[in-house]
């Protein structure tokens, strides 16, 4: 038997790495989840649930991605979408395509918002995101409607080593087309404080 037939055959036997058994793992869960709440009825909670749910889900295995890759990505969230994004060494850029959604619009009736002040966080940051800053990013809001569009800039930044920005991200029907009034006073929120897991919380009463 040559040499090369022996590594070969090393190569069958070494198996899969922790963090690939991990990997699968949360892709798994996600999956069910979206399984689960396709059964789901059309209520708005039920559509906040779901939505929260995913995100959540979506979010655990970006943060598992960026460990196996060893990179940093980020989050960019708008009014009725959010992002992932890497950081290739000078500024922010898509992720190929992968198993999983990289950049998600939300059902028409939906709406999320962030916030990054007033929780519970006891600790110092574990990092500095100043190191992701590019050079003109204190004067972001100089920048006219259309560069600040052009310009992408996380929110929520996702360590290679599993740190993440403490957040929290509500999910609330939008009051254009809530199914009836109790609905605008429904939401679901998404917190993460420095790793994943996340914690959902909902329904709950929008402040």
């Amino acid at each position: 038997m040559n040499v090369k037939s022996i590594n070969s055959i090393v190569r069958k036997n070494q198996g899969f790495t922790l963090i690939e058994v991990m990997v699968v793992v949360v892709l798994i869960g996600l999956m069910a989840s979206l399984v689960q709440f396709n059964f789901a009825g059309n209520k708005p909670a039920d559509t906040l649930k779901h939505e929260s749910a995913r995100f959540a889900a979506i979010f655990e295995v970006v943060a598992e991605y960026g460990m196996l890759n060893n990179i940093e990505l980020g989050l960019v969230v708008k009014k009725t979408s959010y992002e992932f994004l890497g950081y290739d060494g000078t500024s922010w850029t898509e992720i190929p395509d992968q198993d999983w959604d990289a950049n998600v619009t939300l059902p028409e009736e939906v709406e999320i918002s962030i916030e990054l002040d007033d929780l519970p966080i006891e600790e110092p940051l574990l990092f500095n995101s100043d190191t992701f800053k590019e050079k003109d990013e204190e004067d972001f809001t100089l920048l006219s409607k259309e560069e600040q569009e052009e310009k992408i800039i996380p929110q929520v930044y996702i360590l290679s080593g599993g740190e993440l920005t403490p957040f929290s991200v509500t999910f609330r029907i939008t009051e254009e087309l809530a199914y009836d009034q109790d609905a605008e006073d429904i939401a679901y929120r998404v917190t993460g404080i420095y790793s994943t897991p996340l914690t959902i919380e909902g329904p709950v009463l929008n402040d």
